[in-house]
């Protein structure tokens, strides 16, 4: 009697196993040739923001879609405006809504859609990598126009790396994480990736965990304000002066990534126009910031490229505009979103 009561537990753990493993291999992403393998690309992200680094009564979204890309709820052949950036373009801490690419898309001509392909750390490296790394392998999508709103990140990584030229063209590493080249350093992290990338029953897991926070945050709303444990990008221990020698060096690579952009976008028959950042006057990084603003616009020149130099035309409140000294708010936001569509609407009209 006992021998068959295990052989019949055997037998359907057996099947169970096996259908498992079907399920994984049919609705699984494991042998399309457009998958992600393991790069950091989170897709089919929902996610509750109930703690901001500013003042707010209300809950937040954080979604992103099922290619990655932050609150987007178009078809990919309907985009007809492609953003590019890092953290400030990605906006963890903002809601969905709020996001200055809402507020850009909310404010141009001919209601064109735009898509957030923001993903924080990047560098100008990074930003001409996803071209070959992530939109090549999304066919459908094919933007009339392509913005790139960059400066800091490239600021941060040339402090970071001053004197380790050599490390320039292998991407910015924070944390264990490659955010030019999206992987993780650690190999089993990497496998780990892989396997939320292209398992059906994480996907699965992500939908139904999406659902749950949708809904809670349609009924639930505090009415207690909530303020974010800030956390700031910290000063070098020293204070680094960077000589002339360096700066062309940079220079030079700064600029074979903008080349290399042109180049590239190009292939897409978009028209391509760069923007560059503001952060609050007294953020030990200004000065670098300006530096790669200067060389933005110098380039921008040289190849004669459009370029919206939203650094000589933000005024940002610090204490209203932005939370860290770096990052905006959702008033912040909405004057980044403005100007751009602005300086867009009368070059693209």
């Amino acid at each position: 009697m006992l021998y068959k009561f295990f052989k019949i537990i055997t037998i359907n753990l057996i099947i169970l196993f096996f259908g498992l493993i079907f399920i994984e291999l049919f609705f699984g992403s494991w042998f399309k040739e457009n998958n992600f393998s393991n790069l950091l690309i989170h897709k089919k992200q929902t996610n509750l923001i109930d703690n901001f680094p500013y003042p707010s009564n209300n809950l937040g979204l954080f979604t992103k879609d099922n290619n990655g890309f932050r609150a987007n709820k178009y078809k990919l052949d309907e985009i007809e405006i492609l953003i590019i950036g890092g953290s400030t373009t990605e906006e963890r801490d903002v809601d969905d809504n709020l996001i200055w690419t809402k507020i850009f898309e909310k404010n141009i001509f001919a209601n064109k859609k735009t898509l957030n392909a923001g993903i924080g750390g990047q560098t100008s490296y990074g930003h001409k990598k996803m071209y070959d790394m992530w939109f090549s392998k999304l066919p459908q999508l094919k933007p009339k126009y392509i913005i790139i709103y960059l400066g800091i990140n490239d600021a941060l990584f040339l402090i970071e790396n001053y004197d380790k030229k050599n490390n320039f063209n292998k991407g910015r590493i924070l944390n264990n994480l490659n955010r030019d080249l999206l992987v993780n350093n650690k190999l089993l992290e990497k496998f780990v990736q892989y396997i939320k990338n292209n398992s059906a029953f994480h996907n699965l897991y992500l939908l139904i965990k999406g659902n749950i926070i949708s809904r809670k945050l349609n009924i639930n709303y505090n009415n207690n304000i909530k303020i974010f444990n800030q956390t700031y990008t910290f000063p070098p221990k020293e204070n680094i002066t960077i000589d002339r020698n360096d700066l062309n060096y940079f220079y030079k690579y700064y600029l074979k990534n903008i080349e290399d952009i042109i180049k590239i976008n190009k292939n897409y028959n978009s028209k391509l126009f760069l923007v560059t950042q503001k952060i609050a006057e007294d953020h030990w990084l200004y000065s670098y910031l300006y530096t790669i603003n200067s060389m933005t616009m110098e380039i921008c020149n040289l190849k004669k490229i459009i370029c919206f130099d939203l650094h000589n035309h933000i005024l940002f409140d610090k204490k209203i505009d932005l939370y860290d000294g770096i990052h905006t708010t959702p008033l912040g936001s909405s004057k980044v979103g403005i100007l751009i569509a602005n300086f867009f609407n009368k070059n693209y009209q």
